[in-house]
């Protein structure tokens, strides 16, 4: 009886062993095939990711500072040499959007900065000078601004390109001379023919470095005045005397983005989400 028993265990031992190998010669070249046929090599290579850059309409805050030279044109010209521009420095408000709904390549900026700007006169081998205004051999104006301009921007993940063009208001509110001024206690104040309005062009050129939610900006200013800084007929009412700003200054402002710069906003995935619950609703 014994023995009955072991051959009948050697048995089903050999037939569960002979079930068990069966499935698995079966199974594995099927599973192969079905890998192949779902994901080949020709499927790897038109699959494409795309990883252009989808800028969003966003906004930005920013804080500049700079430095640089002013000079003033004069018309008769006079020989002068550049005044530093010690710090010129203000905040910024730039609004992105896109032309005509679809090119993402310009923006608004208003700013407004404290800055300032004038005139000094060469003197000759023998340190005299030559020219002068009223006796003055060098004038500094303070004086804020308000700049409004259009700016055009060609962007990468971390860099961008940058070109600004506009106008801007300003005031001239102190000034100091130095020299043998012709009303030795006006040094410091405005004659009564002296401008303290003024108005201009502003544009600039540079990059930046962008690391979401920070820009860094670099750029080159120019500020051509088209107001005068004299009344030209305060001298002689025929022989008219001009003279304007022109600063060249180098900035570097700190930028925070006020809205995502690229990728879908908090309101477009809302939106997302609402479209999605309706549909299904429906």
């Amino acid at each position: 009886m014994s023995k009955k028993l072991i051959s009948i265990y050697l048995a089903l031992v050999c037939a569960i062993a002979a079930y068990a190998q069966e499935p698995a010669d079966t199974l594995r070249p099927v599973v192969e095939i079905e890998f192949r046929d779902t994901v080949s090599t020709a499927f790897l290579d038109t699959v494409t990711i795309d990883n252009s850059l989808h800028l969003n309409d966003y906004s930005m805050i920013g804080v500049n500072y700079g430095i640089g030279r002013a000079q003033t044109t004069f018309n008769p010209p006079k020989t002068q040499g550049s005044l530093t521009i010690p710090a010129y420095y203000g905040i910024t408000f730039t609004k992105y959007g896109k032309f005509f709904g679809y090119m993402p390549y310009f923006g608004l900026q208003v700013g407004f900065f404290k800055g300032t700007d004038g005139y000094v006169f060469k003197p000759n081998d023998d340190g005299e000078y030559n020219v002068t205004v009223d006796g003055a051999t060098k004038v500094v104006y303070d004086f804020i601004e308000v700049p409004i301009v259009a700016q055009f921007h060609i962007d990468s993940h971390n860099f961008k390109i940058i070109a600004d063009g506009g106008m801007y208001a300003g005031y001239r509110y102190k000034i100091h001379r130095e020299g043998n001024f012709r009303y030795p206690d006006l040094m410091d104040d405005f004659t009564d023919y002296e401008y303290k309005w003024d108005y201009g062009f502003k544009v600039a050129a540079g990059v930046g470095l962008v690391f979401s939610p920070i820009e860094l900006h670099f750029k080159l200013n120019m500020r051509y005045g088209l107001g005068d800084i004299y009344k030209p007929d305060y001298a002689d009412k025929e022989y008219y005397r001009f003279g304007t700003p022109f600063d060249l200054i180098l900035t570097v402002g700190l930028h925070f983005q006020l809205s995502k710069r690229s990728g879908k906003t908090k309101s477009q995935i809302k939106e997302q989400a609402r479209r999605i619950v309706y549909e299904e609703e429906k």
